[in-house]
């Protein structure tokens, strides 16, 4: 039987992370998407491999679309066809008034 592989944007740390160990241990193989920290990201692929699933991190920031492309590709690559998407990657903008905010930073917001 084959395991549904299932990619995780913002994998690493909080939600995204527990999300992957899940995944894993309910019978997932799990790509963990990343930003920047890829410390926590291959602590949370030791994890999915502890729970039994084949897991890689993968850096991509997901408001550039070449980034998410060569994320899926390293995905179907490295484990196989993907059958499932948690889209959990975010950032926050400086906190504050709307009126008051950068349209730089709402973008970048928006964008991820």
């Amino acid at each position: 039987m084959t395991r549904p592989i299932t990619v995780v944007t913002g994998g690493s740390r909080g939600i995204g992370a527990a999300t992957c160990l899940r995944l894993a241990a309910d019978g997932h193989d799990v790509v963990v998407g990343y930003a920047r920290d890829s410390a926590a990201a291959e602590a949370v692929v030791a994890g999915v491999r502890e729970a039994g699933g084949r897991g890689i991190p993968v850096r991509a920031d997901t408001s550039v679309e070449a980034d998410v492309e060569r994320l899926f590709d390293v995905a179907e690559e490295e484990l196989g066809p993907v059958t499932g998407l948690v889209n959990n990657a975010a950032v926050t903008g400086p906190l504050g008034r709307l009126a008051d905010s950068d349209t730089a930073d709402l973008r970048r917001v928006l964008d991820v």
